[in-house]
């Protein structure tokens, strides 16, 4: 009974995620992160609500050997990668709080892609977190960063800057970083600039909270004097809530890939 109840829950959970990861898409959002998704909840579905083709599936596979050791190094597997998930989404998690006391003096604003009409939803959203960050932090700066892409008018940190002049931020106390072609460049360059201009190293990372974790590493990775402190957008627009999960699954990843690289 309550082997079937679970089923049931598991289901019904794994299709709503299903959808979720289906819905970026009608904003034309595709990329990995996706991809595995839909990938993973087919899986849980398949095993959930199609229980019973499971099971005779896996009868039909014990009955030989060969298969049978397939069958459970695919059972191995599964088990490493949902352990390996968990792990690294409770890292990610805890990467998105503010545990320090620090008061940040700099904001280093993540760029995200500009769009013929402005700023896309996930750029208008660290706009208006930076915007925020600075006028609860009058001593503070920030360095918008990120360049120019082959299908964006101007570069990212261009965007961000004239956007947050227009709404009423003093231009002295942005400066624009406009090289960076990824988030490694994006943090690298920015550090470079706190080193170069004497800024303070009590500074705060300002994007979507899902990237928390992976600017932390990079900036760990290339200053450890450097006192970093989340500073998360808000997500509260429809476009940004459909596409969390997507943008979240990718960082399982892009974290790996930025710790041994």
């Amino acid at each position: 009974m309550i082997r079937n109840v679970t089923r049931i829950i598991l289901a019904i959970v794994s299709t709503i995620f299903l959808a979720w990861f289906i819905a970026p898409s009608f904003w034309g959002i595709w990329h990995i992160g996706c991809i595995i998704g839909i990938l993973m909840c087919l899986g849980v579905l398949f095993r959930t609500a199609f229980h019973n083709i499971y099971l005779r599936l896996k009868i039909a596979l014990l009955r030989n050997k060969i298969t049978t050791i397939l069958f459970r190094i695919a059972q191995l597997a599964g088990a490493l990668v949902i352990v390996y998930c968990v792990a690294v989404s409770s890292f990610m998690v805890y990467a998105m709080v503010p545990w320090n006391n620090n008061e940040p003096k700099t904001a280093i604003v993540l760029g995200a892609q500009v769009s013929s009409s402005g700023p896309t939803v996930i750029l208008w959203q660290r706009i208006d977190a930076a915007e925020k960050f600075l006028n609860e932090h009058p001593d503070a700066v920030a360095i918008v960063t990120g360049g120019q892409g082959d299908n964006e008018p101007i570069s990212e940190a261009q965007s961000m800057y004239e956007n947050m002049v227009k709404d009423g931020i003093d231009p002295e106390r942005i400066i624009r970083e406009d090289q960076a072609k990824n988030t490694d460049e994006n943090i690298r360059f920015s550090l470079k600039i706190i080193e170069d201009k004497k800024l303070s190293k009590d500074a705060a990372i300002v994007s979507d909270s899902y990237h928390q974790l992976r600017a932390a590493l990079i900036t760990r990775k290339n200053d450890k004097d450097v006192r970093i402190t989340p500073v998360n957008t808000a997500n509260n627009t429809l476009v940004a809530i459909a596409a969390y999960p997507s943008y979240f699954v990718r960082e399982w990843l892009a974290i790996p890939i930025e710790i041994f690289k």
